[in-house]
């Protein structure tokens, strides 16, 4: 039986996905809830509603027509009729006829021959098959031996259109429709033919990852089967779990490793910055900053590079690239251009295992900067702040544009904020801020310090009168900065 549904509905139709559409208008039925419908039976039977015993347990039409068939008028012109017939008396044959006119004059556009029990319902299905709705009445004749007998009815449904209509909502899981006021039940296919079990709302599990199209068919009650099922795809995600990477072979998946790049089965960190020691190029970082010497530093985001000064032990060339936490020295270089750090140093010149030392911090990114700081001067207290300089760099070839003649290209820029006692030296001027955020920037005709929050205290070359640029403003610096000189490269 599963496999002749499944050939059924093969043979309906043949859709992989189609656009929404409008459902079908719902079937008018009569199931004798208030009565027969105004006109539905004429007087030539004799007639009444049973309160209970009918298809679904509750009322129906019981007719006796001891001269001629029962005769069931539909309310408008009709493509399909369907209802329900039972024998109570046991009739040896039924007659049922749809036709266009009254007494079937001009021949019969269906008709369907029965024997139904005396106890069972059986549906009973009429069409026109040129497509159009020309049915107006059903006859029934029901006889044991040739005297006629009574016949009972149910739940007459008749429309103009095809029944039924199916519909898929959004999913999954999919609820699924049928437009009959009888409900119905559903079959459904999966992709070219795989049918399966469905009702609503209708989960599609247990099929292989990948796109997959269904097709929902409703059926009503009397056996009928949407012959345009709705349809509509889903996809069914790859829920295994990724293949375990671990690239440096050490027994620790990179997705948990603290140096993927190098094997540290013990995932050692001195300095609990989060970066396994094998892959900490710089020193550690779990020390405080030392007045005039170090500075810890902290990557942020993006990729931030460190250059230490000299011959360094740590450093066979070049940059190198800051992970986690670490101490540099100062006179360092960073390269922060395309990454955010974040900077701690001594804020007096206490030594850094006194508890009267203290420290200052400051974010800085998008620029390049070398890192400075001078030792406390013989004679002055310890107490006494000492500022941490942030010497603006240029990056290889950007001063060139400056060589070319006048122009107000930017040759390098440094976003800081600061909480402590910082100052940015750029070219044509000194920013010394507190606690304030701002932007400092050497163009080829000057440097331009942005604040944004705070105030930035501005020593200007040339200038013996500081300048005080305030939240929301911006002073240019004039000067001729980087232009390429007789005798001498650019400044």
């Amino acid at each position: 039986m599963r496999w002749l549904l499944l050939a059924t509905l093969m043979a309906a139709t043949f859709v992989v996905a189609a656009p929404a559409r409008a459902q079908t208008p719902a079937p008018t039925v009569a199931t004798f809830d208030g009565g027969p419908p105004t006109g539905m039976f004429d007087g030539t039977c004799a007639g009444d509603v049973v309160a209970s015993g009918g298809r679904d347990g509750g009322p129906f039409w019981r007719a006796q027509c001891p001269s001629g068939p029962l005769r069931i008028h539909l309310s408008a012109p009709s493509r399909l009729v369907e209802f329900f017939v039972r024998s109570p008396q046991g009739a040896d044959s039924m007659l049922i006829q749809a036709c266009a006119a009254d007494q079937c004059s001009e021949g019969t556009i269906d008709e369907r021959t029965a024997r139904p029990a005396p106890t069972t319902w059986t549906p009973v299905v009429l069409q026109d098959s040129t497509g159009a709705a020309r049915i107006t009445i059903v006859t029934v004749s029901a006889f044991v031996g040739s005297a006629p007998t009574a016949t009972d009815v149910d739940d007459i449904s008749f429309s103009p259109f095809d029944q039924p209509d199916t519909t898929i909502g959004e999913g999954p899981p999919f609820p699924l429709g049928i437009n009959s006021p009888l409900g119905g039940t559903f079959s459904c296919v999966i992709d070219a033919s795989t049918l399966v079990d469905c009702g609503s709302p209708f989960s599609p599990v247990g099929f292989a990852v990948g796109s997959h199209a269904l097709r929902a068919f409703a059926i009503d009650v009397y056996g009928r089967i949407d012959k345009d099922p709705a349809t509509t795809t889903f996809t069914v995600p790859d829920a295994s779990p990724p293949p375990v990477v671990d690239t440096d072979g050490d027994g620790v998946p990179d997705a948990s490793d603290n140096c993927p790049a190098v094997a540290n089965a013990t995932q050692a960190d001195g300095d609990k910055d989060g970066v396994g020691d094998a892959c900490d190029l710089l020193p550690p970082g779990d020390v405080p900053p030392a007045p005039g010497k170090t500075a810890i530093v902290r990557a942020i985001s993006g990729e931030v590079f460190v250059k230490l000064p000299g011959r360094h032990l740590l450093q066979s060339g070049g940059f190198i690239p800051l992970k986690g936490v670490a101490a540099i020295p100062v006179g360092s270089t960073v390269d922060a251009r395309k990454g955010e750090l974040e900077m701690q140093s001594a804020a007096n010149g206490f030594s850094a295992s006194d508890k009267r030392a203290k420290q200052q911090t400051a974010r800085m990114r998008a620029g390049m900067f070398a890192v400075r700081q001078a030792k406390l001067k013989k004679g002055a207290a310890k107490a006494t702040s000492i500022s941490t300089d942030i010497g603006l760099l240029s990056p290889p070839g950007a001063e060139a544009t400056c060589q070319k003649g006048p122009s107000k290209g930017i040759v390098r820029s440094l976003s800081m904020v600061a909480k402590g006692f910082y100052r940015a030296l750029g070219g044509a001027s000194t920013a010394t801020a507190r606690n304030a955020t701002f932007i400092t920037t050497d163009r080829c005709d000057g440097t331009i310090t942005e604040v944004g929050k705070g105030r930035v205290t501005l020593a200007v070359k040339g200038s013996k009168k500081p300048v005080v640029v305030r939240a929301g403003g911006a002073y240019l610096a004039k000067a001729k900065l980087f232009a390429a000189r007789k005798g001498r490269p650019g400044t």
